[in-house]
């Protein structure tokens, strides 16, 4: 998080975005919301208070991947209300949406729009304001600098230090009115990015602090929020998501999520789900591949990382972390293999060829399109040990 962000935690943190509204002089609100969540997890009580302080007008019609066309209307709507402060309250798509909005507000048509997201650099300056609050633990947007946007099928990643938000609100009743599969693929998403943080080339002392932190309050209460979810649990799971989401700022993610976006792409499947089907593989692979680190890894320090998650989970070596990572899928009820998904194994490796190339770099193991198969294929079929 930048240091100029604030961040409220409890059961009256969503009261603390009105007095943030009010403290800034706000006078034009847009408030950014799902379509059913902001009332089911009980966050549209916000609305009396808000509207207490200033104008507010709330905008949900936007598909659940945050598009360019949506991103245009919202725009527009953005410039009509002068909006001073963007509040977002939702699952990863919304806080997505509402980033964008604060990042691109001197488009003057829908092609600008695509231009300026095509050419886009580090986004240092906003307006209007930003304020985040999460109804779902997992995707830990609210603490990172950067969202994801699509023009057409085309992906693209914004990012700057302007992307963080001036306020994040983190009110754990707000995340245990979701389905089991919901917070299953949300949290599960979470753990993935705290792994992935803490093995990451670019991970940092205070990311690694942040990770094993993410790993802890995950580990020891994802499996009890999913099932019988209650305040405790959901306090535990929030605080992993949103150290997970600090430790990710920092370090970006890994091979794992660079082949989810292929997965969920082709197979329809939730993000979450879809980076944890080939991370129990790779925590394997990691653990017993020092000889193919990244030039600038050390070994010592490469097997810091194994050691402190392959505890984490309970497991002695790589293919006993494979195994309980999976296992842990199974229990969640989410899909474990891609067999689950896919009509054969042919038909997953070739997702290997479409990876990003950045976040393989960013892998602490090298792995070319063969080994990115090999991957997929353990995924597809899981080995018998």
């Amino acid at each position: 998080m930048g240091s100029g962000t604030t961040v409220e935690y409890g059961a009256d943190a969503l009261d603390a975005i009105a007095s943030h509204v009010r403290g800034v002089g706000a006078r034009n609100v847009l408030l950014v919301t799902g379509r059913g969540s902001f009332e089911a997890s009980g966050a549209s009580r916000i609305v009396e208070s808000l509207s207490a302080v200033a104008n507010v007008e709330r905008w949900s019609d936007f598909a659940p991947n945050t598009d360019a066309a949506d991103l245009w209307t919202g725009l527009r709507h953005t410039a009509d209300m002068n909006t001073d402060v963007v509040v977002g309250i939702g699952g990863g798509s919304v806080m997505d949406m509402a980033k964008l909005l604060t990042a691109f507000p001197g488009c003057r048509s829908e092609g600008e729009l695509h231009q300026a997201i095509r050419n886009s650099g580090s986004i240092a300056e906003r307006s209007p304001g930003l304020v985040l609050a999460p109804t779902t633990s997992g995707s830990g947007s609210e603490a990172t600098h950067f969202a994801v946007v699509y023009i057409g099928a085309d992906k693209f990643s914004i990012a700057g230090p302007a992307l963080r938000a001036d306020v994040v609100a983190l009110d754990p009743s707000l995340a245990v009115s979701g389905s089991a599969h919901q917070r299953a693929t949300s949290g599960i998403d979470a753990l993935c990015q705290a792994i992935e943080s803490r093995w990451a080339v670019g991970a940092t002392d205070r990311s690694r602090r942040y990770a094993e932190f993410a790993l802890h309050f995950l580990l020891n209460s994802l499996e009890d929020f999913v099932k019988t979810p209650t305040l405790e649990t959901s306090r535990a799971v929030q605080l992993g998501s949103h150290l997970a989401g600090r430790a990710i700022d920092v370090s970006k993610t890994t091979a794992a999520h660079a082949l989810s976006y292929g997965i969920t792409k082709r197979y329809s499947i939730d993000h979450g789900n879809a980076a944890a089907l080939t991370l129990g593989h790779f925590i394997e692979a990691h653990a017993s591949a020092s000889a193919q680190l990244q030039p600038t890894v050390a070994p010592d320090d490469h097997a810091s990382a194994m050691s402190c998650i392959l505890s984490a989970l309970h497991a002695t070596d790589g293919p006993s972390g494979r195994r309980r990572f999976v296992d842990l899928l199974g229990r969640l009820g989410l899909e474990h293999t891609l067999a689950d998904i896919a009509a054969n194994e042919h038909e997953v490796t070739d997702l290997a060829a479409g990876v990003n190339l950045e976040r393989l770099g960013n892998n602490p193991v090298q792995f070319d399109e063969s080994g990115l198969s090999d991957v997929l294929s353990n995924a597809y079929r899981l080995p018998n040990a």
